[in-house]
């Protein structure tokens, strides 16, 4: 099953890299999910080169855009999407509560 994070979510700010690496870390290995982040077209070399230099890549599958309409279970700043957990961020603060979520969608769905 798919995770995708919104890539708005995925700089900091607004998260914080080391739980941003851990909880795609947890979310991939404990879980099973595989994470891909969605971002636009002309973002993704940004986005790449931004997390792989800081080393919170390590545990990401794919960067995909919007249009390719990937399905699978969100964690996004808007609820746009069906399956989807609202986060503004992911800090120490919040990770706990995230990896809750995206544990207990994955026994439902």
């Amino acid at each position: 099953m798919n995770l995708i994070i919104t890539s708005k979510i995925a700089c900091d700010p607004p998260s914080e890299g080391l739980y941003f690496r851990y909880f795609t870390m947890e979310a991939k290995h404990t879980l099973s999910y595989d994470i891909i982040l969605e971002s636009q077209k002309e973002s993704i070399d940004f986005y790449y080169n931004f997390l792989k230099k800081r080393g919170w890549y390590d545990f990401i599958d794919a960067i995909i855009t919007p249009e390719e309409g990937e399905e699978g279970l969100r964690v996004d700043t808007e609820l746009t999407y069906p399956r989807t957990i609202l986060a503004k961020y992911i800090r120490c603060e919040n990770t706990p509560n995230l990896l809750g979520q995206i544990k207990t969608l994955r026994n439902l769905i």
